[in-house]
């Protein structure tokens, strides 16, 4: 699969929220994903897909409501995929975010190796 077209098919998991299908049919199964460091959240790196599949979901265990998102068009280049990525959201204590991101992926050998994402 060459870099375009996951980058297609990766703005379209992340905009209807089936981050799912993404990890599954995306990602090496050796990938690694790297978070800021939140004030409540202690992420950091983690390694595997399934040890980042569990990162999402403790993340999205902390958000009620999905009020909106706008994602840019991807940006590709011969070993990476960019998005921004803005969210507007309710956690589950009531608190409204906003949060504005850059989402970088790299790319070998048609599958997704790395995530990372700065805010």
């Amino acid at each position: 699969m060459q870099n375009q077209e996951i980058a297609q098919k990766l703005q379209s998991f992340i905009s209807s929220g089936d981050y799912e299908n993404a990890y599954d049919q995306l990602f090496d199964q050796n990938a690694v994903a790297i978070e800021p460091q939140l004030s409540h959240l202690n992420f950091g790196e983690v390694t595997g897909l399934e040890a980042i599949k569990r990162k999402v979901n403790a993340l999205g265990e902390h958000i009620s409501e999905l009020i909106s998102r706008e994602l840019s068009e991807p940006i590709v280049t011969n070993t990476h995929i960019a998005f921004t990525n803005i969210v507007h959201g309710k956690m589950k204590n009531e608190e409204e975010f906003r949060m504005s991101e850059i989402c970088l992926y790299e790319v070998k050998n048609g599958k997704i190796v790395k995530e990372e994402f700065i805010y």
